[in-house]
Parts: structure tokens; C-alpha cells; sequence
């Protein structure tokens, strides 16, 4: 009995990672190049802060109108990672996104890379090598959004703690306000 409980433990352990190594490519974008790969992995965990942000950049950079882009996104299932690919193909290609993103969705299993090649552009390729810079710029852009959206947002707060303060009658720091400051050895 003991040993049939290892046994179903070991195989339930063993389909858990199996599980989990499928869901790892499945997320993994697949273009074929480790960086560029890594690249489009930091660029999704950005978009995922800031994701109308993303597809308004995105847009603006592929000259590509958002609700296209969006359209693609929505109808084949895109992550950030799949439709900044999706995209920047869409535009070196002069496809439409949502083609581009149709042809991934049923080849999805081939990756970006061999999509890419699929549509003439060559891994190591000056286009190629222009999408990993674009999606790096993309995420330097987006992380840095991100950085003055919070110190925006900590500006904010600091202001309306300030007032809430001077709003119950304190004085900056140092408690209820006494007057006017004309205490002792001030000065009249």
C-alpha cells in the first residue's frame, strides 16, 4: 500500500511538470534567438502594467492603427509578447495584423522565428536584427512610462497628504497649528 501511494505521488509530480514545462513554451515567444526571446519576455511583463499604454505605442512606433491591432489580439489570443510580433512582422511584410496573427494562431507550435522566415526575413538578417532592437527600445520606453507613472502617481499623493494635513489644521510636521508663530522671542 505505502509503495502504491509513492507510486501516485511520484506520477502526480511528474504531470505537474510536465504541465509546467508546456505551459513555459507556450508563453515562450519562440523567435529562435535566446535574446530575443528574453527581450520580448521583459517587453510582455511591462505591457502587462500598462496595456492600453502598449498598444498605443505599438501603434504609433508600426504606424498601424490600434484598433487593428487590437482586433488581432483579441480574435487569435495574442499575450503582449505575440502581438508585438505580430505587429512589427505585420508592418516589415506590409501584411495585416490580423493575417499575420491568424497564420501564427494555426502554425503556433513553429514559433515567431520560423513565421518570420516564412514571410522573407532571415534570422540574423538587418530586419530581423531591427525587430530585437525595436522590441528593446519598445521595453526601455515602456519601463520608463512606468517609472514617471509612479513617481506622477507619488506626487500626487504626497500633495493631497499635504493638504489633508493643512485641511485638520496641522503644520506640516509639527502638529495642530498655535497661531500665527509669534511665541516667545520672535520678534514682533
Amino acid at each position: 500500500m505505502k509503495k502504491l501511494l509513492i507510486a501516485v505521488a511520484g506520477l502526480a509530480v511528474l504531470a505537474l511538470l510536465a504541465q509546467g514545462l508546456a505551459n513555459a513554451q507556450e508563453a515562450s515567444a519562440g523567435t529562435g534567438d535566446r535574446k530575443f526571446d528574453a527581450q520580448l519576455t521583459k517587453l510582455r511583463d511591462e505591457a502587462k502594467a500598462d496595456p492600453e499604454g502598449f498598444l498605443r505605442r505599438l501603434s504609433e512606433r508600426h504606424n498601424i492603427p490600434e484598433q487593428e491591432i487590437r482586433e488581432a489580439k483579441d480574435k487569435n489570443g495574442l499575450d503582449e509578447a505575440d502581438t508585438y510580433m505580430a505587429t512589427a512582422l505585420a508592418r516589415r511584410t506590409n501584411r495585416r495584423v490580423g493575417d499575420v496573427a491568424a497564420e501564427y494562431k494555426q502554425n503556433k507550435g513553429q514559433g515567431w522565428g520560423v513565421m518570420a522566415q516564412r514571410m522573407g526575413i532571415k534570422p540574423g538578417s538587418p530586419e530581423f536584427k531591427q525587430m530585437k532592437a525595436d522590441a528593446k527600445g519598445h521595453t526601455s520606453h515602456m519601463k520608463a512610462m512606468a517609472k514617471n507613472k509612479k513617481k506622477l502617481h507619488d506626487q500626487e499623493m504626497a500633495r493631497q497628504k499635504a493638504k489633508a494635513r493643512k485641511d485638520m489644521g496641522e503644520d506640516d510636521d509639527r502638529g495642530p497649528a498655535k497661531g500665527k508663530g509669534q511665541g516667545k522671542n520672535k520678534k514682533k
